[in-house]
């Protein structure tokens, strides 16, 4: 009986009336009291919600990305093309080497906004997501 193992005294055990207490809305743990209030559940709620909107969002705006560069690209290519050939040919109208301008101007600004939009809903490094198919 010498060589067996003894185990320290066991400690004693909570009553049930302590634990079903619905009356206090604290836990105490190491000697701080951390407080189940209802409104920071309900932030907490609030901050999942928010999680799954943002992921909502990134996927569509990552599904219709194609098809706005599909217009964006050759928009802005074409008129900028268009624009340094009027500035050639046509250098005495003015309206017409400022309108390929803007609207080239316009594509460019068009999907830099997009991906501005795309890297500020995603947490993570969506550059490597855009330059896949490049």
């Amino acid at each position: 009986m010498d060589n067996l193992v003894k185990f320290p005294k066991q400690k004693r055990a909570v009553s049930n009336d302590r634990i079903l207490d619905v009356k206090k809305r604290y836990v105490d743990r190491g000697g701080r009291r951390v407080e189940f209030l209802p409104w920071n559940m309900f932030l907490n709620v609030l901050i999942f919600l928010a999680g799954c909107l943002r992921t909502i969002v990134l996927t569509l705006l990552l599904f219709f990305r194609p098809f706005v560069f599909l217009v964006c690209k050759p928009l802005a290519a074409f008129m900028l093309i268009g624009f340094i050939v009027c500035l050639f040919t046509h250098p005495s109208d003015v309206r017409l080497y400022y309108g390929f301008a803007g609207f080239s101007f316009l594509g460019f600004l068009g999907m830099h906004l997009y991906d501005s939009l795309l890297m500020l809903v995603s947490r993570n490094d969506i550059v490597k997501v855009f330059n896949i198919g490049m």
